[in-house]
């Protein structure tokens, strides 16, 4: 017998209150039955659609992921300049992505191909647009004429090694340093072009 159809209203709901249980709580802190609590459903349904905890970690990431995406991508299309908009991008992933969830996906990937296929997407996705905006501030003559792909690979690397020792609260790291490291090697790699004063966060 087929599978019933879920209200995609509903299954929203889920996926969303698994996002918050599993960034409060963690992985392996995480209960069904307390995803199931916040959702206002019961354990046994989460199970019959989501297959457990697993499945509803790499959904609950994409929905955060796409909502950071679709708030964030266009705030920084808005600005006048590619440095204004590798900034916004930049405060943003600092200031407001779910770096806790994100380490989750990659420890649960080294044993599930579904979440590893899933992290290697919303990878590929962040590193495109970083490296877009390079290339735009290249074409307008605001950034060096260097490899875009090296430039972005080292500035996501950094961010992308840095931001998860704030989530952790590793001693010694702070906002403040990460961002002026951060910064500092943008401006070495993109030149003089790239405005590299102390972010403002993003909304």
């Amino acid at each position: 017998m087929p599978r019933p159809r879920l209200d995609h209203v509903r299954r929203s709901q889920i996926v969303s209150a698994a996002a918050e249980v599993l960034s409060e709580r963690g992985y392996a802190s995480t209960r069904v039955v307390d995803i199931a609590k916040a959702a206002g459903t019961s354990p046994a349904a989460i199970l019959y659609w989501f297959e457990g905890k697993d499945g509803l970690l790499a959904q609950a990431l994409a929905l955060r992921e796409q909502e950071f995406h679709d708030r964030y991508t266009v705030e920084a299309d808005t600005q006048p300049s590619a440095s204004d908009r590798l900034r916004t991008l930049v405060s943003a992933m600092l200031h407001h992505y779910d770096w806790g969830l994100w380490m989750e996906l990659t420890v649960l990937a080294l044993r599930d191909p579904a979440a590893a296929a899933e992290r290697d997407r919303m990878d590929r996705r962040w590193r495109a647009a970083l490296r877009k905006v390079i290339v735009d501030g290249q074409r307008a003559g605001e950034f060096a004429d260097a490899d875009p792909e090296q430039v972005m690979f080292v500035l996501a690397a950094l961010l992308d090694g840095m931001a998860p020792l704030l989530a952790v609260k590793a001693k010694g790291v702070t906002r403040e340093r990460v961002e002026r490291t951060w910064l500092g090697e943008a401006a070495r790699l993109l030149g003089p072009g790239f405005d590299a004063r102390p972010l403002k966060r993003a909304r």
